[in-house]
């Protein structure tokens, strides 16, 4: 079954702008792939608001970005921009030398992903995979936040992800490798790099509003409830620290 994914109901398109405004970007460092050149074609699947895809601009001559939100999709620009899903890619057979999916393989059909993936790159062709996951607490704390926000909150065990961070229990349980072991890919490899992450106030309250959960509350219950978050943020700047897992790996020849 393809994935289903699509914007929480409450927020809609406005969950975009939290989306952009908080969530991390990615270290300069992910794009580095040992033996792909910058004259490569790359793919990009689950491009969202473009924090992958914007690096990857910056590196490769051709970057085909594929995402299946409209909304999302409005903020891409530069580059060829489809809208798509991993389980149907619409781009030819062995068009790409590298595909790229950045906090996105987990939401996927991994069975008809992997297939699919396979089909679009040439043979030794690249698939780069990665998360940002917490490293540490935030300075200052918002421990005062947290705390509300988990009264309020659904219970962890009713959500496929850590309700106020980013780690999909898909990642973290390694269920997302599953897919690849009877595959024609190689094993994977793995770095993990340091990506520190500076929010002014109304930064952290956009990364809080893209928890999935608060974007679905409807207005009159999400808008009071982060506003109540924001009595208790009183500093001007938050620092936080991730660490993005990069996993890749080639298509066997």
């Amino acid at each position: 079954m393809e994935s289903t994914w699509s914007l929480p109901a409450g927020s809609g398109d406005r969950w975009v702008d939290d989306y952009e405004r908080g969530r991390p970007g990615w270290p300069p460092e992910v794009v580095d792939v040992p033996g792909l050149p910058s004259s490569a074609t790359v793919l990009e699947l689950g491009a969202g608001t473009g924090k992958l895809t914007r690096l990857l601009l910056g590196t490769f001559d051709r970057v085909i970005a594929v995402e299946p939100e409209k909304a999302m999709r409005r903020r891409l620009a530069g580059t060829d921009v489809l809208a798509g899903a991993a389980e149907a890619i619409p781009v030819a057979d062995g068009s790409v030398d590298a595909v790229f999916a950045a906090e996105a393989f987990h939401k996927f059909d991994g069975e008809r992903a992997v297939l699919e993936i396979g089909r679009v790159l040439r043979p030794g062709g690249t698939l780069v995979l990665m998360w940002n996951l917490p490293a540490g607490p935030v300075e200052p704390s918002i421990a005062a936040g947290e705390e509300l926000l988990n009264e309020r909150g659904p219970d962890e065990a009713e959500l496929d992800y850590q309700p106020l961070d980013l780690n999909p229990k898909r990642y973290s349980s390694g269920e997302w490798q599953r897919p690849f072991a009877r595959s024609p890919f190689e094993e994977f490899r793995e770095a993990r790099l340091p990506n520190p992450q500076s929010l002014d106030r109304e930064g952290l309250v956009a990364f809080l509003a893209s928890m999935g959960w608060i974007g679905e509350l409807p207005d009159e219950e999400r808008l009071p409830l982060l506003d109540e978050v924001r009595s208790v943020l009183p500093a001007r700047e938050y620092r936080r620290l991730w660490e993005t897992h990069v996993h890749w790996t080639r298509l066997r020849a």
